[in-house]
């Protein structure tokens, strides 16, 4: 069966505002994609290891079907590897990622048949063959999807060499073993005033790259300790390799604050990522790594420690960064897309805002909650978009999803008297959020 040209666009309306913003190029502020990989503009011996090889998504919906690890992470060949996964494919119906693979098989390779057991020796040989010319290269693949700006996360330290040497790709920060204190910066420094001046001399290379974000993970239990003067006693501790419990985190809370200072300096966005429970299966932490496809969704955040966090952070020297916020658990949305009205910025638009739905929430219904939450809490016109958080390549066809999602939801609306049903206002509407917000915090603000 073709893939349907109006996919998820259920009216004339939603297809003149789909129309209006598919080849708006793609801004992905968020990312895990494989830096080494575009430096050497690396091309990929098979559709294995360029889809499904290092793709977590995809492991976990194997897993859940009852494919043995072997056959996922193990010494299986690519092409068994690829066959199970034609197999599973099929299943996942109601799954984004059943979409999201109809369409990577579709935009990238010009295949419009489904991956089935039938198909996959077809399907395997025909993208093979495409893979070999240099048009599907890493680099390829971003100018195939009109990528004007994409930010890898890197972790402070990295080297940051290779960026200058890819159009549009420069670093974000990964602050969490930052947090954690477990950064080798942590032994360079002998006082927290040391610390900071090695910290900004470090966020000063990677702005020079053309870093504008930095991202911090607010795992489930996360509780934020307010400043009470011992954090010198405590960096002192570290050193003697002394600091335990709830020293630990004060201290960690303590770096959050010094970092959010940093980043308000240097126009930088905050993005906090929030509610993921991490350790779950320890069998599968030992046979995947850390970021192996089985974490869990924690319970909601706790509110008071999350604002406790941005008031200190508004009330310093430097203030507030702008903050996008994500949630693992849809039942935060509200009470995220309600900060934005909590935390304004003095003459700037959208400084905190509800982010994109995130891992789990990916998909049509968490992207309509995040719409709905933060039209009816907040001002929907400064919702900054979407961005993929992925390590896959392809994944970038997940913008097309977006944008069809929104503008779909947006000309519902309107047919329900909920929006006006003013196509100017609506497209609008629909250019800001598909790209220039998004565009705009990069140049430092919301606008267009």
């Amino acid at each position: 069966m073709s893939f349907p040209e109006n996919f998820l666009l259920t009216g004339p309306l939603a297809v003149r505002l789909y129309e209006a913003v598919k080849d708006l190029p793609l801004i992905d502020w968020h990312n895990h994609l494989p830096v080494g990989d575009l430096v050497s503009n690396r091309s990929y011996r098979d559709l294995t290891e360029l889809w499904v090889a290092s793709d977590p998504y995809k492991h976990r919906a194997m897993r859940i079907c009852g494919v043995p690890e072997k056959l996922i992470t193990g010494p299986a060949s690519p092409y068994e590897k690829f066959e199970v996964w034609s197999r599973v494919l099929p299943q996942l119906a109601g799954n984004p990622l059943y979409d999201w693979s109809r369409l990577e098989l579709l935009r990238v390779f010009n295949i419009d048949d489904e991956l089935t057991p039938d198909t996959a020796e077809t399907i395997w040989k025909k993208a093979n063959e495409q893979l070999k010319k240099p048009e599907f290269s890493a680099r390829g693949l971003l100018e195939r999807f009109k990528v004007e700006y994409a930010a890898p996360c890197v972790q402070l330290g990295d080297d940051l060499s290779g960026f200058s040497k890819v159009e549009g790709v420069v670093p974000s920060l990964r602050g969490d073993d930052l947090a954690a204190l477990t950064n080798a910066v942590f032994s360079e420094a002998e006082t927290l005033t040391e610390l900071r001046a090695k910290l900004a001399a470090e966020l000063d290379c990677l702005q020079t790259a053309g870093c504008r974000f930095a991202d911090h993970a607010l795992d489930c239990g996360f509780a934020y300790v307010p400043d009470d003067g011992k954090n010198e006693a405590r960096f002192a501790s570290l050193k003697q390799g002394k600091l335990t419990g709830e020293d630990h985190a004060a201290l960690s809370c303590e770096i959050l604050r010094m970092l959010g200072g940093l980043y308000a300096e240097r126009g930088w966005t905050l993005q906090l990522h929030i509610g993921a429970l991490r350790k779950t299966s320890s069998r599968l932490r030992a046979a995947a790594g850390p970021a192996g496809g089985y974490a869990g969704i924690g319970h909601a955040c706790d509110m008071k420690s999350l604002t406790g966090l941005l008031d200190d952070l508004e009330k310093s020297a430097a203030g507030l960064p702008r903050v996008i916020l994500y949630t693992l658990n849809p039942a935060d949305h509200a009470a995220f897309a309600v900060l934005s009205g909590s935390f304004p910025g003095d003459g700037e638009r959208g400084k905190v805002t509800l982010g994109p739905a995130w891992w789990y929430c990916d998909h049509i219904h968490g992207m309509k909650d995040c719409f709905e939450n933060t039209a009816a809490y907040g001002v929907l016109s400064v919702f900054p978009g979407m961005t993929t958080d992925s390590r896959s390549l392809l994944s970038f066809v997940r913008h097309e999803y977006f944008r069809r999602v929104f503008c779909n939801w947006l000309a519902e609306k309107a047919a329900r008297m909920e929006l006006p049903d003013n196509f100017a206002t609506l497209k609008d509407m629909a250019e800001k959020v598909c790209y220039f917000n998004a565009k705009s915090i990069i140049i430092g603000g919301i606008g267009k």
